[in-house]
């Protein structure tokens, strides 16, 4: 279990030092084999304060049909911890916040909130290819070089719209999404939405700066 101080007035405001405690847990979703993702921040034993859910709309499809059957605990990995910290980091540093070794986050935060969305999906979600949803993009557009946490942009058949970095392996790169794209006019999917995970190629990712909108609303719940 990994250790971690919290502010004590509210469980929803944390100091994070070096290690995080937070929790995944997995519900039953469908007989299909799906599982509804939340994150769980437990509180200290010796308080009465209840435990932490935020709700994702990630579902994970279960490898194993029993244990979507029942709920499930997972503490965080140490993927999960790096995607979560560079991102906070890169709020920070859009706030012009400075960078120390503790970062304070308020669990309430939609941007915040976003993030543990993003960082379920890339845990959780089953990507989908790009085929038939992306225009060509080598050589019409300067390079960009991408890394494991960058917001990046997608050129799609509807417009250039923003994403997030989360897997990199030789020339495949997992993103995940960030607004909705309408595809209906295509004939692999009716719609992608927010958090959804894209796998495309190095030269697919552009800049952030085409995309057109780099909006992160709220959509998550706390309990």
């Amino acid at each position: 279990m990994f250790a971690l101080p919290l502010v004590v007035q509210h469980l929803t405001m944390i100091e994070l030092t070096a290690e995080i405690p937070f929790l995944w847990r997995l519900g039953a979703e469908s007989s299909e084999g799906y599982c509804s993702v939340s994150m769980i921040v437990p509180c200290p034993p010796e308080t009465e304060i209840k435990d932490l859910t935020i709700e994702t709309s990630v579902l994970s499809l279960s490898s194993d049909s029993t244990r979507s059957e029942k709920e499930e605990t997972l503490e965080w990995n140490q993927e999960d911890i790096s995607l979560f910290l560079k991102l906070v980091n890169q709020k920070q540093l859009a706030n012009k916040q400075p960078i120390s070794d503790t970062v304070r986050i308020d669990l309430t935060d939609p941007a915040v909130i976003d993030i543990i969305h993003i960082v379920a999906a890339a845990g959780f979600g089953v990507a989908f290819t790009s085929y038939g949803l992306l225009k060509e993009s080598n050589g019409l557009y300067p390079g960009h070089r991408c890394a494991i946490g960058a917001l990046a942009s997608l050129h799609t058949i509807i417009g250039f719209r923003p994403c997030i970095v989360v897997d990199i392996e030789d020339d495949d790169v997992v993103c995940v999404l960030l607004e909705d794209i309408d595809v209906q006019a295509t004939d692999e999917y009716d719609r992608l939405s927010r958090h959804d995970l894209l796998l495309v190629k190095r030269g697919d990712i552009l800049h952030p700066e085409f995309a057109e909108s780099k909006a992160r609303p709220n959509s998550a719940v706390l309990h």
